[in-house]
């Protein structure tokens, strides 16, 4: 066995997510490793809902919050949006 894989080194895609929020953005810059795209979107959708359930503001209607996917070379696999309406 190599000494890379001995230490768990390149054995799993890392993935990026991007939260988009008005003209803000931010990512989990160090990536993280998870064996299959199928985990990687239960993740999302976990995380997903526990930052907007801890925002602590309203999302403004007619802005749009995204939590995007990334690939190691920033390539978008999937997205997570929330749109805000106001309904009078």
């Amino acid at each position: 066995m190599e000494a890379t894989n001995c230490k768990g080194w390149g054995s799993m895609p890392k993935y990026f997510f991007v939260i988009r929020h008005g003209d803000e953005t931010s990512d989990h810059s160090d990536g993280i490793e998870f064996p299959d795209i199928s985990a990687v979107q239960l993740e999302a959708i976990k995380s997903t809902g526990e930052i907007l359930r801890d925002l602590g503001y309203p999302i403004e209607a007619g802005l749009e919050w995204r939590m995007e996917v990334v690939d190691e070379a920033r390539k978008p696999l999937f997205s997570l949006r929330v749109i805000a309406e106001l309904h009078e």
